[in-house]
């Protein structure tokens, strides 16, 4: 399974970025960053790859510190940073 994930540098960064997404309605979760990412606060959002280019809008408002797609499957978890 694959999933757009959002970092932070910070906490509060994550939050805000939360509380607007969700005012937005996306469909989005706020998870401990996976391991597989080490650029983050320790939190991350967690939602679905069809959002990615929709959620790349709010880059110049928000603060999201980069865009990942991390994978899930059989072999194990990878994660790939997207520009």
């Amino acid at each position: 399974m694959k999933y757009l994930m959002l970092t932070f540098e910070s906490v509060n960064h994550t939050m805000m970025t939360e509380s607007k997404l969700k005012a937005d309605g996306f469909d989005i979760k706020t998870i401990p960053t996976p391991r597989e990412i080490s650029n983050s606060c320790g939190l991350t959002i967690r939602m679905s790859m069809d959002d990615l280019e929709k959620v790349k809008a709010y880059k110049d408002s928000l603060p999201i510190a980069y865009f990942w797609e991390y994978t899930t499957d059989s072999d194990g978890n990878k994660a790939e940073k997207i520009d």
